[in-house]
């Protein structure tokens, strides 16, 4: 099995950090190969070019290039060659990082991630994707007034359709995570252990 981890966060003494050593640890057991994408370390462009927007020209969808940026074509190629696709990131002011969404913006583009008429890319058929975040809100209250399920349609549900024939298998939040003593974040990352060992298991 091949994993992609496209990762999000600029400082190195995170707890979501700690979440990705720990995630590629576990998942390169048993000859499974794992990679890594950290945007702000890559200082990948999140800013979507003119020439790369699609637009309406004669009634049609198209946009002013024949193929992606060569960094936008580097991205799409890993996600192609993935089994599963992993995306961790923290939760700030109730979204994802602009970077992560700006890798979205470019990489998750019409003509590959998703085409108007609806029909998917048959080299994305049978993926498999997984996000992991972290916030500072309550994870409680959070989860009482629904703001949690609003993110996860927001930055995972609407992305992972039958449109790219790509199977979302969970978006776990995880929050108050500035508040929290150590042993109870040894608990979350144990948790999110046992989750990726199940995923292993269920993509095998």
């Amino acid at each position: 099995m091949k994993t992609l981890i496209v990762y999000a966060h600029p400082r190195k003494e995170s707890f979501c950090q700690g979440i990705l050593e720990m995630a590629v640890s576990t998942l390169s057991t048993g000859g499974n190969e794992v990679i890594v994408r950290d945007l702000c370390a890559m200082n990948f462009d999140p800013v979507l070019k003119s020439e790369e927007t699609i637009h309406i020209r004669d009634g049609k969808f198209t946009r002013d290039l024949d193929e992606p940026l060569a960094d936008v074509k580097v991205e799409q190629e890993l996600i192609i060659e993935a089994d599963l696709l992993i995306y961790i990131f923290p939760i700030w002011w109730n979204a994802m990082p602009a970077i992560m969404k700006g890798y979205v913006d470019r990489v998750f583009s019409h003509g590959f991630f998703y085409n108007m008429d609806g029909s998917p890319d048959p080299r994305l058929s049978g993926k498999q994707a997984y996000m992991i975040s972290t916030t500072g809100q309550p994870q409680e209250s959070s989860d009482t007034n629904g703001l949690n399920d609003a993110i996860r349609r927001l930055s995972s549900e609407w992305m992972f359709t039958d449109n790219n024939g790509i199977k979302l298998l969970g978006h776990d939040i995880y929050g108050s995570v500035p508040y929290l003593e150590k042993d109870k974040l040894r608990a979350i990352l144990k948790e999110i252990e046992d989750n990726l060992r199940g995923l292993i298991n269920q993509t095998e």
